[in-house]
């Protein structure tokens, strides 16, 4: 802070710490404070506060307590621009009970920081067969609301090399506000395998500055289904046939239908056969595929002890 020569001393602070960290094109509500040894009131006096691009603005001190004047909150705009720019606040030299008070200069740094983004993706099929083609489903999301249709989002293999790229929707996702998303069209590796890859938005192209987001998903790869295994599921006690089973052997997933039954198309090999629908328990089962199969399960009728044993499966 300076203060004119010439005068008693008026010392100015503000409300938070110095620098203030703000995003791009967000803003700021702080109060200017004045004091001076004699701890005069200042209410009802005018402090003028220029933005760093020239525009100036009086906010007036609107209580006094302890000695020390403050205005209510003053809102400050952070410039769409990255790095520190300053907010000069001025008050002007005055007099009071006969004292003469010096100008009194205080520059308030901004330290503008880019907006965040965030990046989700879902709807990835797994397993998928090694060589084919498969779509996700990705989005990008701005903290500030900023529009991004038209950006895009790549996914990247783990080696680094860009597998599939898909340009934002026009139009946000229904009931999500701000994700903006796209499908993207992406190819299998030849070789089975849980592989890891990487999506990213990069946010350079936007007006208002914003830093680029990542994230990854995995898909297990299996070799292409040479068989089927039919799999009925009926309850231990009265045979009759349980709906919306669960069924998992590794990679592979089905469900029970109103029949009880599901088909699961898999290559030749050996499993592990487990199930999960609450209120019902089975042993995992041991399945060797050579060719199209049929298995039945009996299973017992539990109370739920453990809702979330199924994601430990």
């Amino acid at each position: 802070m300076t203060e004119e020569s010439g005068g008693a001393l008026v010392h100015l602070t503000v409300s938070e710490p110095l620098p203030l960290e703000v995003p791009a094109g967000d803003a700021r509500a702080i109060m200017a404070r004045a004091s001076c040894p004699d701890g005069r009131d200042r209410t009802g006096m005018a402090i003028a506060v220029t933005a760093p691009d020239g525009r100036t603005a009086t906010h007036v001190f609107a209580l006094h307590a302890d000695g020390v004047s403050e205005t209510a909150a003053i809102t400050l705009a952070a410039p769409p621009h990255l790095g520190v720019h300053v907010f000069r606040f001025t008050l002007s030299p005055h007099e009071i009970a006969g004292t003469h008070y010096a100008q009194a200069v205080l520059d308030v740094p901004v330290c503008v920081t880019p907006q965040a983004t965030s990046l989700a993706v879902w709807d990835v099929p797994s397993p998928v067969v090694a060589g084919t083609r498969f779509v996700i489903k990705a989005g990008a999301k701005s903290t500030a609301g900023v529009a991004l249709a038209g950006g895009a989002i790549e996914v990247c293999t783990e080696t680094g090399d860009i597998a599939g790229r898909g340009v934002l929707s026009d139009a946000p996702l229904q009931d999500t506000g701000a994700l903006y998303w796209t499908d993207i069209q992406l190819k299998a590796p030849r070789t089975e395998g849980m592989v890891t890859w990487s999506a990213r938005f990069e946010a350079s192209e936007l007006n208002l500055p914003h830093d680029g987001a990542n994230t990854s998903f995995s898909v297990a790869v299996v070799r292409p289904p040479e068989h089927v295994l039919s799999v009925r599921v009926i309850e231990q006690a009265t045979a009759e046939p349980i709906p919306d089973v669960e069924l998992r052997l590794g990679a592979y997933r089905g469900t029970t239908g109103a029949s009880g039954l599901a088909e699961i198309a898999l290559p030749k090999g050996r499993y592990e056969l487990r199930l999960w629908k609450v209120g019902f328990e089975a042993p995992p089962r041991p399945v060797e595929i050579g060719a199209d199969a049929f298995v039945e399960i009996e299973a017992l009728v539990v109370p739920e002890e453990d809702p979330d044993a199924r994601w430990r499966m």
